[in-house]
């Protein structure tokens, strides 16, 4: 089984939503043995699945429980677009089908999205990789999600959000106050999180012109070093990574077009992120 996780930072766009934590190990552990198997039907063993996501086995239907959610959640991961009077909507998952009979888990990624799973183009460093292993130990969902975006922020140390968009990438409740998402997200973040991201700091960004109103977050941490990749680095290298079936002459079939759409989707989410404010005062939590 791989052990890195590694897609395109479009992924991280995606609102999870009301997911459990073990739901989004399981997710994610789909995520991570798709990748670089282009648009391939790929059919794996539940018991497999439930060992690698280290999944208690006593439990066996809340892990089919799990399997199921998830397969019904799938459909919400899309990429929602409206450009030119067009309303798009383009789907992550072709298939994700649990069969309880067979102990299995089919899944299928889609053509016009597979791009973001596979032939990933390292150099340009638009790409987020973790360990699977070390975010399936993480409890807390919101760690779970702030965790991919520090990931995705690693060379710089630095992720700054605005409260609009870190409620709509957690999936935040609408009724959470200040502190209560002080108490509820970020509390079990800094938790979890500084023993991974050395000198992780989290400050809140007011405003002084508004009665000191929240307008984001600012995260801070050491950024990592990283040296010249080598391709499978951290994968088990003792055991054969490339199914029989796979076809060393795989070619991304994206078109031109579709690749111009996703990229105005991406731009898109990342300028609302990148937001600036000349008032902003910073406070540590």
């Amino acid at each position: 089984m791989k052990e890195v996780t590694r897609y395109k930072n479009e992924m991280n766009t995606l609102s999870i939503g009301k997911w459990t934590a073990e739901e989004m190990n399981f997710l994610f552990a789909i995520l991570t043995q798709v990748r670089d198997e282009g648009t391939k039907e790929l059919k794996f063993d539940t018991y497999t699945l439930r060992e690698y996501v280290n999944f208690d086995p006593k439990k066996p239907e809340r892990w089919n429980k799990a399997m199921v959610t998830v397969a019904n959640k799938v459909g919400q991961l899309v990429y929602r677009n409206i450009e030119d009077n067009v309303f798009r909507v383009l789907p992550l998952f072709q298939e994700l089908a649990v069969d309880m009979t067979e102990h299995t888990v089919t899944v299928q990624v889609s053509e016009k999205m597979e791009y973001i799973l596979n032939r990933l183009n390292i150099d340009t460093k638009e790409w987020t990789q973790f360990d699977f292993l070390e975010f399936a130990t993480l409890k807390s969902v919101y760690s779970k999600s702030v965790y991919r975006f520090l990931k995705q922020f690693r060379r710089t140390g630095f992720w700054k959000v605005t409260i609009e968009d870190f409620r709509l990438l957690l999936a935040i409740p609408k009724s959470y106050s200040p502190s209560d998402i002080d108490k509820r997200v970020l509390k079990p973040v800094m938790n979890e999180l500084p023993a991974i991201f050395k000198g992780l700091k989290v400050h809140k960004i007011k405003s002084r012109r508004r009665g000191n109103q929240l307008l984001g977050f600012e995260f801070t941490f050491q950024q990592k070093q990283t040296g010249t990749y080598i391709e499978n680095k951290y994968d088990n290298q003792n055991k054969k990574q490339t199914p029989e079936w796979s076809d060393p002459n795989y070619k991304n079939q994206t078109t031109e077009e579709e690749i111009k759409n996703l990229e105005q989707i991406k731009k898109q989410a990342i300028k609302k992120m990148n937001f600036e404010n000349e008032e902003q005062t910073s406070f540590d939590i």
